[in-house]
């Protein structure tokens, strides 16, 4: 058991990762409770386990499971995220009906990424819906635990872009299945804080330059067009210029010591 801190607040969703080795990733939020954790690289169901088990003033603190969070002699990486207005986040659960309806949100501002999971499943296990609001349209939806492609499929998100107040969902099972519970990260662009957006590659040792406004931190990315895995790196394992290494979500590997990104100024 150890507590963990640095992080500067009381985090509400701590995603976990070794890096030196492969293991899961983990989330465990406020809203859903300690010692409940998902993995962004498995369909499985909500697992309760002594992971996370204390959201402190300045961290967080690990129990005694050890796999995804603490194995001896591992490295780790943790990103924080806390819940509010300001920083443009929410976590919103709820239980399947099987019909087309709207999910109330805090956000206060339209979502423009979304990661949907079920939590518990009445039959198989449910992959993660994502919903950025550059995909092709509210068709459209990529799902983290995979390498594919954006995919049409209007059960998803009932063919309907979130709004202020709600997002919306269809039939499909990755959002809606009678009686399932689900958990759904939400959040909003808060200029000079947090930007989401798409680029086009041109496949040059130059790569293009992408506006954020602000150095980023945390920067996610996935291809849309065809078939990548989802690409994670930050600025506290890249401490300098080209940035790396690199994790991705939708595997449980190791880090990847390739170096691909600049986080410049803006």
């Amino acid at each position: 058991t150890r507590s963990l801190t640095g992080v500067g607040f009381t985090p509400d969703l701590v995603w976990t990762k070794s890096r030196s080795n492969a293991e899961s990733h983990k989330l465990t939020d406020s809203v859903r409770g300690t010692s409940k954790a998902l993995s962004t690289d498995t369909t499985g169901d909500e697992v309760s386990e002594s992971g996370i088990t204390s959201f402190d003033s300045d961290g967080f603190t690990i129990g005694s499971a050890t796999t995804g969070y603490n194995t001896n002699t591992y490295t780790y990486v943790g990103w924080n995220w806390k819940k509010g207005l300001t920083p443009g986040f929410d976590i919103v659960t709820y239980t399947g009906n099987g019909t087309n309806r709207t999910i109330s949100h805090s956000l206060g501002a339209v979502p423009h990424f979304m990661i949907v999971k079920a939590r518990t499943t009445a039959s198989t296990d449910q992959g993660w819906a994502v919903y950025h609001r550059n995909l092709t349209s509210a068709v459209y939806y990529l799902v983290l635990n995979t390498n594919a492609t954006e995919a049409s499929g209007a059960t998803v998100w009932n063919s309907t872009a979130p709004t202020s107040s709600v997002f919306s969902v269809g039939t499909s099972a990755l959002t809606n299945t009678n009686n399932d519970t689900y958990l759904a990260y939400l959040w909003t662009e808060i200029a000079g804080f947090s930007r989401f957006g798409t680029y086009t590659g041109n496949g040059a040792a130059d790569g293009p330059f992408v506006w954020c406004g602000f150095r980023p931190k945390f920067i996610l990315i996935k291809n849309t067009s065809t078939t990548g895995y989802w690409m994670l790196v930050d600025s506290t394992r890249g401490t300098y210029n080209i940035v790396g290494p690199e994790l991705y979500p939708n595997v449980s590997d190791a880090e990847d010591t390739s170096d691909r990104l600049d986080m410049l100024s803006n």
